[in-house]
């Protein structure tokens, strides 16, 4: 393929399906060359794609697919892809997320995909997609461009672990329950956890057990609920400091402090406790994770299902449901983009594409609007049992606003500052988070003066 030096063999004699001779340095063209493209995926959901990508390098002798996994917090996955772009390595084609498509577009890093559209065998179009998740990836300072595609439409559930709570003597959640009903329930758990070997928690820090930060899908909604916002794009402002954000913020950072929550040091370690390994009897986390929650408790025999996200009296709103997605992207320093496209168009038209094999694993809920209602994901055998649950987090969600250029970085990175001051230096959650709303202030009006 264009922009590649292919290796190039040739058999020799009797052993030829065990010897083969590079004669690439020799400049000779081979009628079988083969196009590796670089995938970079979502660490915690790489495994998720093994069953797709083998479907399609068995489909595709021509065009290889090689899975590699990302940085797990997502300032050093931004900092990580820019870089690869710099020194001329980046992969192909990357798990784009919703959070940090924009600041991938504003750096240039991803290729802008509206002017593939329509042009593989499958014909892929913009409007295959729901388009309130689509619109996560079109860029700010692009609004006619499309810099990544979502893979799911999800949004947050509880997962809770039934045995635990069975054991604990603790009442099973219900749909339609309360924030203070959580934080009660979390802080039994706990309770009788610390006296378990190993130690049960209620809850864990993030989605696959282990964080540094308050999760975006748990604070954006949070903060929209009670009248605040990390952005609003009409005022070019932040309001994560005001009063009614400050009184959010002291209840998100409540788990952390009660012990519902692995103490930060835990929490941010190398080996948090997971859910998946039966060590927290609750996790806030979305479809994605699903197959390892079924796997690593099916090996442990617990059982377990989803309920609502509680809910608060919000003056907004009462749900405190994040929404989002996670995509597929293109690198614009891609020299495989041909290749690159067509797999893309493969993954979301084809009936053996990744969105059906995702799909029949229960690892999401498809981007699309017939997906969400019809999808063969409500088919799937439990657990989960309340599946139900999936589709009115969808239906009730907030997808967190797209901050300008690099200030979403800085986003990410003050919010694990703040709640670090907080849990560690006994600093106030009124002055933790009034500083970070003034990096993230100072960080809008740098992108917006360029």
């Amino acid at each position: 393929m264009k922009g590649f030096i292919s290796r190039k063999k040739f058999r020799v004699g009797f052993v030829a399906s065990l010897l083969t001779i590079s004669l690439a340095s020799f400049g000779i063209q081979s009628a079988h060359a083969v196009t590796e493209l670089r995938f970079a995926a979502l660490a915690g959901i790489d495994n998720n794609f093994k069953p797709v990508i083998e479907q399609w390098n068995k489909e595709n002798p021509d065009i290889q697919v090689k899975v590699e996994t990302l940085p797990a917090a997502i300032p050093d996955i931004v900092k990580s892809l820019a870089a690869s772009s710099l020194s001329g390595s980046a992969p192909d084609l990357i798990n784009n997320l919703d959070t940090y498509a924009d600041q991938l577009a504003d750096v240039g890093f991803t290729e802008d995909l509206t002017k593939y559209f329509g042009t593989a065998s499958g014909g892929l179009k913009r409007a295959d997609f729901n388009q309130a998740f689509l619109s996560s990836y079109v860029p700010i300072n692009f609004p006619k461009q499309v810099h990544g595609l979502p893979i799911a439409a999800d949004a947050i559930v509880v997962f809770y672990n039934k045995t635990l709570f069975k054991k604990a003597g603790v009442a099973l959640p219900k749909d339609g329950w309360t924030y203070d009903q959580y934080l009660k329930t979390c802080d039994a758990i706990s309770k009788w956890g610390a006296k378990q070997k190993p130690q049960v928690w209620g809850s864990s820090g993030g989605p696959g057990g282990g964080s540094k930060s308050i999760w975006q899908a748990q604070y954006n909604p949070f903060l929209r609920s009670v009248g605040a916002y990390t952005y609003d794009r009409n005022t070019n402002t932040s309001k994560i400091g005001a009063p009614e954000a400050i009184e959010a913020w002291k209840q998100l950072v409540k788990p952390w402090q009660s012990g519902c929550i692995p103490k930060y040091s835990i929490s941010s370690g190398k080996t948090p406790p997971t859910f998946q390994g039966g060590q927290v009897a609750m996790e806030t986390s979305v479809r994605a994770l699903l197959p390892t929650y079924k796997a690593g408790l099916a090996e442990k025999k617990m059982d377990w299902d989803v309920v609502d996200m509680p809910t608060i009296k919000g003056k907004v709103s009462k749900y405190i449901i994040g929404g989002g997605s996670y995509g597929l992207g293109m690198a614009a320093t891609s020299k495989n983009k041909a290749a690159a496209w067509k797999f893309i168009d493969w993954f979301y038209t084809t009936k053996n594409g990744g969105i059906n094999t995702l799909q029949a694993s229960g690892s999401l809920v498809p981007p699309t609007d017939a997906g969400i209602a019809n999808g063969d994901w409500r088919k799937l055998a439990a657990p989960p049992a309340n599946i139900n649950a999936f589709g009115r987090a969808i239906k009730n969600s907030f997808i967190a606003p797209k901050l300008p250029g690099q200030a979403g970085t800085v986003l990410d990175t003050v919010i694990g500052d703040a709640l670090a001051e907080v849990l560690l230096k006994k600093v106030s959650v009124e002055k933790a988070f009034k500083k970070a709303e003034a990096k993230v202030t100072a960080a809008i009006k740098k992108e917006l003066d360029q």
